[in-house]
């Protein structure tokens, strides 16, 4: 047993050290793992640049980032929250002049894809404590360093400089003494292997294909331009050779008009280029382009052959790729918004007071679009019909608010909007103070008076059994 073995035994344990208790206690068991399944500097470099090459000049490319904005995006993404300070700051975070977030939504998901990254940087103003939101993009950044104990949390990104040895560092808010700083770089990443540092494009599988795809079409391009060449020859008596090649140095205009006689023939001749239908091969390399973007063809306006029950089963996979995406990318507003908060409240703590919830699930709410719009339209026949079934049931059972209480709970779920049982309570509580007073019972009969011994009449009475029709007299079910 080594030095390190014998003193991790006497602080923890003879039988935890001879387990590795040593390297327990120790970074080398935090090294031994993550940080493994990142691509090469030069990788990464050229991956972006080819992915922004792509964006700029590739239809293909450019369309798959814009369906991924509309769906992610659409009219926009509001965040707010039930915290009034965090709701005051929201306001004047998001709407700041040097801000205006909700115009930046299109770009940060539009470069989220390109590269699979985004680092945003927070500048914090001195005086109200806002902070000013900016970017670099991930062609500048040269390095990550993590904690030596967790490799997932970051603590400085450092910017290429002029001077390859010296870049710049910029510290995350994980850092121990981040407050100190005026600035903060955060860090947000997609299709990011499990021990990676960076995220991957969204086109990082279909660029060898757009460029395969590029080639072959100018190929198909030239071919078809070279077909569309010709050439006249013109047969004439030996002896008018070079005459007629002095005549005809400059090529006839198309539409003129030449008469010559019967010694004088012109033919037309085009080369001929044997090139096979390249259709099929065309279509394999775009099957690979929309496998690898997820999306389908008819999405970048191919006309296929499928019918309608095809194309919207086709959808669906995309749809759920869609809605994950959404779901990060509010999850990331969230995360940047509180923590310019915390650092708003690091520096002037009596305009902004410290928020101890750190919940984002209870610090905001949010409005996105819907990612799939024919969801929309299936929830609401669903919740109509649940609507009428509830109403004929609480018909036969008019004075059970219990009942009243769960039936509101399935409808709200099967609509698509679950709430709490402190909101069901209060929409039960206004609905009683609203519902009109009960008549009050009618008096008792009083006992015949003396010296009548006949009983009275038994009063028929008609009701309605719950769904209008007539239920006969009282008592006669």
């Amino acid at each position: 047993m080594t030095l390190r073995e014998r003193i991790a035994g006497w602080l923890l344990g003879d039988q935890l050290a001879a387990h590795g208790g040593a390297n327990m206690i120790t970074d080398d068991y935090w090294r031994s793992f993550g940080r493994q399944h990142d691509r090469d500097a030069s990788d990464i470099q050229t991956q972006y640049d080819d992915a922004l090459t792509a964006w700029r000049k590739n239809p293909m490319a450019w369309r798959i980032v814009q369906i991924t904005t509309d769906y992610t995006i659409g009219e926009g993404i509001k965040l707010s929250s039930p915290n009034k300070h965090l709701q005051r700051f929201i306001e004047h975070f998001w709407l700041h002049p040097e801000n205006n977030i909700s115009l930046r939504l299109e770009g940060m998901s539009e470069e989220l894809c390109r590269s699979g990254d985004l680092f945003p940087i927070l500048f914090r103003e001195r005086h109200t404590g806002i902070s000013l939101l900016r970017f670099m993009t991930k062609d500048e950044i040269a390095k990550i360093e993590t904690k030596s104990n967790d490799w997932e949390r970051e603590i400085a990104i450092y910017q290429k400089n002029d001077d390859p040895t010296k870049p710049k560092r910029w510290i995350t808010p994980h850092h121990p003494r981040s407050e100190r700083y005026k600035a903060v770089a955060l860090h947000y990443s997609i299709n990011k292997p499990v021990g990676a540092q960076f995220g991957e494009s969204d086109l990082a599988t279909v660029l060898p294909w757009l460029q395969r795809y590029s080639r072959m079409l100018e190929d198909r391009v030239r071919f078809h331009w070279a077909t569309r060449l010709f050439l006249w020859f013109v047969k004439v008596p030996r002896n008018r050779v070079s005459e007629k090649a002095e005549q005809y140095r400059q090529p006839p205009a198309a539409g003129s008009i030449i008469v010559h006689d019967e010694s004088e023939e012109w033919e037309a001749k085009s080369p001929v280029i044997r090139g096979s239908d390249a259709a099929p091969d065309l279509k394999a390399v775009r099957n690979m382009i929309d496998g690898g973007s997820g999306y389908p063809p008819h999405w970048r306006g191919e006309a296929t052959d499928v019918n309608l029950a095809t194309a919207q089963a086709m959808q669906e996979p995309a749809e759920r790729h869609l809605a994950r995406r959404q779901n990060y990318f509010v999850w990331m507003l969230e995360d940047i918004t509180f923590k310019a908060y915390q650092r708003a409240n690091q520096l002037r703590p009596q305009l902004w007071p410290e928020i101890t919830e750190n919940r984002y699930s209870e610090l905001f709410t949010y409005s996105a679009p819907d990612v799939s719009r024919t969801d929309n339209q299936v929830l609401a026949l669903a919740t109509m019909n649940l609507a009428n079934a509830f109403a004929a049931i609480n018909d036969q059972y008019p004075g059970s608010d219990t009942l009243r209480k769960m039936l509101l709970k399935l409808l709200l779920k099967f609509a698509g909007e679950q709430q709490d049982d402190d909101v069901l309570q209060a929409i039960m509580d206004e609905a009683g103070e609203a519902r009109p007073q009960q008549k009050p019972a009618a008096p008792a009969v009083q006992p015949n008076p003396p010296g009548r011994s006949e009983e009275p009449k038994e009063e028929q009475r008609v009701g309605t059994n719950g769904y209008g029709r007539s239920a006969g007299p009282t008592g006669n079910y």
